[in-house]
């Protein structure tokens, strides 16, 4: 794992792209590796490409599992009041925003 912890001790620890897809049983950053980041709504930090927060992946990953229900407001979940339009459902099929 990347240190941060010895420039800032506020901050937990971050993970690099290459660790992050060791520890999700891929053999590198693929093309395989980045397309289910992108369906499971994992992105980096921002600013920072190949640097993962975590605690966002570790969240991300409990929300596909059905361990957590998704926030409120994300997309992809439809309103009680609202479904989603034909195009947004394809949208979130596809993997796109």
């Amino acid at each position: 794992m990347l240190d941060t912890l010895s420039f800032n001790p506020g901050m937990p620890p971050l993970m690099t792209g290459a660790e992050l897809a060791e520890m999700m049983r891929y053999s590198g950053v693929t093309s395989a590796f980045r397309h289910s980041l992108k369906m499971l709504g994992i992105t980096p930090v921002p600013g920072r490409n190949d640097i993962y927060d975590p605690l966002l992946v570790r969240h991300r990953l409990n929300v596909a599992q059905g361990m957590v229900p998704p926030a409120s407001g994300a997309s992809g979940v439809a309103n009680a009041d609202k479904p989603l339009s034909k195009t947004q459902q394809r949208r979130n099929r596809n993997g796109k925003k």
